[in-house]
């Protein structure tokens, strides 16, 4: 590991036991061996997503919280002739996917970002579980999609949740949520 690397990983150690991260913060500085590593994990998932992406038509595609790009880049040629979108919060996984593709990409959070276009597929896959308003995310994910929305989450569902149940996690600058099937 070079010498800037540990000094960062250090510094966010630090920043974490101090005082916390900001939302967001997680994903700041991680490369993409990090992001391949998640995608990993969920493997039945992401091929069931892929075999999804085979059989759906769509011209235009949105992906929020697209990380460093591991759909439009490792898979390509599924997104051969459509008009994608990527957003995440995290600036090194945007700089990774406008290093490494000619998709377009933009570096915000989706809640607060305002969308003047809808696509034919709206996607997003365990980024609701990190969401501060997971209404307002679930609102404008329907609001921008013409045909298609695909958001998955990866902590599960708690049917006896009346409520989503919210912890901040200080010290990962992120929201760890059970969802409540009665409020989805």
């Amino acid at each position: 590991m070079n010498f800037r690397r540990k000094i960062r990983i250090y510094s966010k150690a630090l920043k974490r036991r101090t005082i916390g991260l900001s939302y967001g913060d997680t994903w700041q500085g991680q490369d993409n061996q990090f992001y391949e590593e998640m995608h990993k994990h969920g493997f039945k998932k992401n091929e069931d997503f892929v075999n999804y992406l085979k059989t759906t038509e769509c011209k235009t595609v949105l992906e929020i919280g697209c990380g460093t790009g591991i759909y439009p880049i490792k898979y390509k040629e599924l997104f051969k002739n459509k008009d994608y979108l990527g957003i995440d919060v995290s600036k090194s996984a945007i700089k990774y996917c406008k290093n490494n593709s000619d998709f377009e990409f933009i570096c915000d959070d989706f809640s607060e970002l305002e969308i003047n276009r809808k696509f034919d597929l709206v996607y997003s896959h365990g980024v609701i579980n990190h969401v501060s308003n997971i209404d307002l995310f679930l609102k404008k994910s329907i609001e921008i999609t013409k045909k298609y929305a695909y958001i998955q989450a990866s902590h599960g569902y708690f049917p006896e949740l009346d409520e989503h149940k919210m912890i901040w996690a200080k010290n990962e600058g992120i929201f760890n949520t059970d969802l409540s099937i009665k409020q989805t």
